[in-house]
């Protein structure tokens, strides 16, 4: 029978067609490809289609080259339809791993959610079982082995003789011995047949001694039928027992019997293995010695039952005399510590009506003598995961657990002293998560654990009740987010349609802010507490507390602003207006402003030549020279012109910038580069530009006139100071330094009569690549002085004399005509570069 899928979406014939993009493998498609008609019937109609009998060649899942007919459409819902099948041919192979023998309770039943996955008890014994079997020889053989015709009797004489024979019993059952004749060993054991043999060689052999011992034993043939993995006719060593040959045979398959194993003799039975025996309790005295032409046989299967949950082995039992649930419950070893045994289910088939339920309590007299069937499955469920009869102790503390509740028990009860408590608890608040009705609802307290010592058993020191759970909180670490945020979704949970969840928030100057349980007549203070307390900036005259008062005009909630003054939490505040003795309700809002500023502004930093260099707080809007002044001024060593002035968002700026521009250029040599059939010189310095731009670590440096700010009383011209400035003074400079496009670029003394060309002919003169146009200075300041201005940098006009101090840069002239910020570039890269020089040399 074969078979074409007719899918809603589109209509795919003889095969689901994949696209390249697609994740799936060759295996799996084979996969799917192997499975039967039926199963690849019933996957698809699983997944929304259609299957219909035609003479066409077999349904096919297989890969296609994009592109072909069938159109795009088609294709991705061929390619949606073939990763289900795959998913969903997993699902079978899970189910069919699942080996219950019910299959309508291996997916879950009505009442049951959780699917039964249990395996039919003690065929793991032959799981990977030998598919060759080799008779064991070199065991020892017990004394109680019969001998029979080709078992081989060694025998060691000595004394007045010495000789060792190796006699075997011939057919007749005799041992014909040497010097002493013929010995019959028809029916003899091995322990009788060695007194015979030293009786006969003491008696007949004056002088001589033996030793007897068993040599190669003989071979048996024996039959092993029934539901067995190999049935068949074998040859084993005559030593071998019941158990022996079901592993010869590969073992009992799951629909034959473990309880019920059968041995024949001359068509008799003559005895019963039960393997339970030995897998339960180790017995192995029915595991008889097999003879020549027995037969094993492995009957199907009896009355099966099924228990899972809360015991220590669930599994699929076979029954044989265990006939009431508690015997069904000493076969899976017992109950779990945590098994309910009041609530058992018993589900049972009912012959042409489905499945019904019995409930069971075992803790009563008779609850475990119900009698089961064939079929039944027992399940036993685990206690709830809940505290009884005690309370909970969690958090900051040195020993959390569980407690024992007794009447009257109060929280110095359960946390006795400060010793219990690890460093840096929050003592103001201790929450408290008890449950008014078990797993249904909650509601949140809280207490001054600080109070509650100081009065035992008074108003702070709470009662506890049992399934209590006490939270210690770290002040320091946080640890609130879990526990807090817990309880705070049971309320939400159990909160009522169309009213507010009992859920207050705090936020602003307090030590741990966010959302908290309202509880009952909490007020402003109790929030605080809650929030870890104020900060010391906190502002205690004028706080928010936000509220939705519930009533609106249809569309929203109407909300109000009340101004809480928090002078009462200090002795002799102000306590005029709403105060922190306000109570609360659910989902306000209380917002705690900082202090307006102190006049703090920061801390700068002077180093060089300064009187007292150091870390230099100031106040808001305080200038350079204030601070300097402070410091005792400059050394008469110091090079005021040189000084380095650097700030912090000036070098976050400037690296912005800088990355701005490297994009930009970047942009620009490659329209430029498209542009051009011979692109690759542009490219290649193009690209090594950028490259260094975005090598280029900024110093962040303000160019500052040190002598105009110490020499002018205008407090315009001061420059006011940031967090984080700093400001370095060098020592007086003799240099003038060259670099660029020169010869050698180098530092020369300082000479007053000589001019910018001077100094670059004393390092060689420029080179070829010098654009001679653009020569520009750098001060010791930072200020660049050129024939043209920079945005990038501060410009002062026109060239002037060279200075001490002084960089003279020679830029190079770029191959790239009228490229975008060119002489910005490179301007930017010598400037940082004397930046980061002078930096440095601090």
């Amino acid at each position: 029978m074969t078979w074409i899928v007719i899918f809603f979406s589109a209509t795919i014939l003889y095969g689901v067609s994949l696209t390249e993009s697609s994740a799936q493998t060759p295996e799996q498609l084979a996969q799917l490809n192997a499975i039967s008609p039926a199963q690849q019937e019933a996957i698809l109609s699983q997944l929304g289609g259609q299957a219909v009998q035609a003479e066409q060649q077999p349904l096919e899942f297989q890969e296609v080259v994009p592109g072909a007919e069938g159109g795009s459409v088609e294709e991705e819902n061929a390619q949606v339809v073939l990763e289900e099948a795959i998913e969903r041919l997993e699902e079978m192979r899970e189910e069919e791993a699942c080996s219950f023998f019910r299959p309508v309770l291996s997916s879950g039943t009505r009442w049951s959610s959780t699917p039964l996955c249990l395996e039919p008890f003690g065929y793991y014994l032959f799981k990977d079982v030998p598919t060759t079997f080799a008779p064991v020889t070199n065991v020892p053989v017990p004394s109680e082995y019969v001998m029979g015709p080709g078992d081989t009797v060694n025998v060691q004489l000595f004394g007045t003789q010495n000789f060792v024979h190796g006699l075997v019993i011939s057919r007749e059952g005799i041992i014909n011995f040497p010097e002493i004749g013929p010995i019959s060993a028809v029916g003899l054991t091995f322990a009788e047949l060695r007194e015979v043999i030293t009786q006969r060689v003491a008696d007949q052999m004056i002088g001589v001694r033996s030793n007897i011992t068993l040599g190669e034993l003989r071979s048996i043939r024996i039959f092993v039928l029934g539901d067995v993995e190999r049935p068949g006719s074998y040859t084993v060593s005559g030593l071998t027992t019941i158990t022996n040959a079901l592993f010869v045979s590969g073992g009992i398959t799951e629909v034959g019997s473990l309880r019920q194993i059968e041995l024949k003799r001359d068509g008799q039975t003559i005895s019963t293995l039960d393997l339970y025996d030995l897998l339960l309790r180790g017995d192995t005295s029915a595991d008889e010695r097999l003879l020549p032409g027995d037969v094993i046989f492995a009957p199907p299967v009896g009355n099966t039952v099924a228990i899972a949950g809360g015991v220590r082995r669930p599994a699929i039992y076979e029954l044989t005399e265990e006939r009431t649930v508690d015997q069904l419950v000493e076969l899976a070893g017992g109950f779990q510590p945590n098994a309910d045994r009041s609530a058992l289910k018993l589900e049972r088939i009912v012959s042409g009506r489905g499945v019904t339920v019995h409930d069971l309590d075992l803790t009563r007299q008779l609850g475990g003598s119900e009698t089961l069937q064939d079929g039944d499955v027992v399940q036993v469920p685990l206690n709830l995961d809940q505290l009884e009869g005690a309370v909970q102790l969690s958090g900051n503390v040195f020993q959390p657990g569980p407690y024992q509740w007794v009447e009257g028990m109060t929280l110095t009860d359960l946390i006795g002293s400060p010793e219990s408590v690890k460093p840096e608890s929050d003592l103001g608040y201790v929450l408290i998560r008890r449950e008014l009705e078990p797993n249904v609802f909650v509601e949140a307290l809280s207490t001054d654990l600080q109070a509650a010592w100081w009065r035992p058993k008074g108003i702070e020191d709470l009662n506890l009740q049992p399934r209590d759970t006490v939270y210690v909180f770290n002040l320091v670490g946080g640890g609130r987010d879990a526990a807090v945020g817990s309880l705070i979704s049971e309320l939400r949970a159990q909160a009522l349609q169309n009213e507010p969840a009992s859920v207050v928030n705090i936020g602003g100057e307090v030590r741990a802010p966010g959302e908290y349980p309202l509880e009952s007549g909490m007020t402003v203070m109790d929030l605080i507490r809650a929030g870890g307390g104020l900060t010391e900036s906190a502002y205690l005259r004028d706080a928010e507390l936000i509220r939705s008062d519930g009533v609106g005009n249809g569309d929203f909630l109407d909300m109000q602003v009340l101004s809480v003054n928090l002078g009462g939490v200090i002795s002799g505040g102000d306590t005029s207006g709403v105060g922190v003795d306000f109570p609360l309700s659910p989902n306000d809002i209380l917002g705690v402003r900082a202090l307006p500023s102190t006049g703090f502004g920061g801390i700068m930093e002077l180093e060089g030549e300064v009187i007292f260099p150091g870390s230099y707080p100031f106040q808001t809007g305080e200038t350079l020279s204030s601070v300097l002044e402070r410091a005792g001024g400059l050394t008469a060593q110091a090079f005021s012109g040189g000084s380095l002035f650097l700030r912090q968002d000036l070098a976050e700026r400037e690296a912005q910038q800088l990355e701005d521009l490297a994009t930009r250029i970047e942009n620009d040599i490659t329209a430029r580069a498209m542009a051009s059939v011979d692109s690759g010189p542009l490219l290649s310095v193009g690209q090594a530009l950028v490259a260094r731009l975005r090598g280029i670590v900024p110093t962040g440096r303000l160019a500052i006139d040190l002598d105009g700010i110490l020499a002018s009383d205008n407090q315009n011209t001061d420059l006011i100071l940031k967090d984080g400035d700093t400001l370095l003074v060098p020592q007086t400079s003799q240099e003038v330094s060259v670099m660029g496009e020169v010869q050698y670029p180098t530092s020369h003394f300082y000479q007053e009569n000589l001019s910018r060309e001077d100094y670059i002919n004393l390092s060689g003169g420029v080179n070829s690549q010098a654009d001679e146009r653009m020569i520009y200075i750098v001060r010791a300041s930072g200020e660049v002085v050129g024939t043209q201005g920079s945005r990038w940098f501060f410009s002062r006009g026109q060239m002037g004399d060279v200075l001490p101090g002084d960089t003279v840069v020679v830029p190079v002239e770029t191959p790239i005509q009228n490229l975008t910020f060119w002489s910005n570039v490179t301007q930017i890269m010598y400037n940082v570069a004397i930046a980061t020089a002078a930096l440095n040399a601090f």
